[in-house]
């Protein structure tokens, strides 16, 4: 896209525009091209539009978090790819593990479903990049990828507070199901070498813990580079 050009808003983006954020033509709003540009556009009658001026793309916070998920039940996954993609999560895996309730049939078309809401999600928060959602991946595989990387969240007696836990620059955050982890997992997390954290005396769902694990790592990530 350059400006003064006119394009054409894919299906989805045009249904987004008309029914979700209820533009109408004449109506300013701004726009991510494939080269991860930012535009000031103004919608024109139907799905068409034009380019007004490229806009400054906001710097990113140099902050490199990756979420591995126990899948929750029900829809809540939905719920943890959505806010943690808000946040400003880079990767999210869902991780199947030794107490997950989830059966991960029909893996393909949740995994899909989960993309379009992380689609949805950094449209929504203005974001130039969407978190890649990877496909299911087992708890042996997934802490031999992150390596000393990797930081398990627990509820284990006089664990370092997640933010005591972190490394520089980048983090993979792992998550467990409601009936917590197996007493093989946490034995194989040590070996490979994963730290070990917590986020407080409180018992938190899987869901809830994901988004806060996101949450407080990008804070501090966020503040040892602003202080670098």
């Amino acid at each position: 896209m350059e400006p003064g050009g006119a394009f054409g808003l894919p299906p989805e983006e045009a249904h987004h525009v008309s029914k979700v954020l209820r533009a109408r033509s004449g109506d300013v709003f701004e726009a991510v091209d494939a080269d991860k540009r930012l535009f000031l556009v103004e919608l024109r009658d139907g799905s068409e539009a034009t380019v007004l001026e490229e806009l400054a793309a906001p710097e990113g916070s140099g902050a490199r978090v990756v979420l591995y998920q126990a899948v929750p039940k029900g829809r809540h996954m939905d719920l943890v790819v959505e806010k943690a993609t808000e946040i400003g999560v880079d990767r999210i895996v869902p991780l199947v593990t030794d107490r997950g309730v989830v059966r991960m049939d029909n893996a393909a078309g949740k995994v899909e479903r989960w993309r379009r809401v992380a689609q949805a999600a950094a449209r929504q928060s203005l974001q130039l990049r969407i978190p890649e959602v990877g496909g299911p991946v087992a708890f042996p595989g997934a802490v031999k990828e992150a390596g000393e990387e990797g930081v398990l969240l627990h509820n284990g007696e006089g664990l370092p507070r997640l933010e005591d836990a972190l490394g520089v620059g980048g983090t993979s955050l792992f998550v467990g199901p409601e009936g917590g982890w197996s007493g093989a997992e946490i034995s194989l997390a040590g070996e490979i070498g994963l730290k070990f954290g917590q986020l407080g005396p409180y018992r938190l769902r899987s869901e809830t813990a994901g988004v806060v694990a996101v949450a407080r790592a990008m804070a501090t990530l966020e503040a040892a580079v602003e202080h670098t």
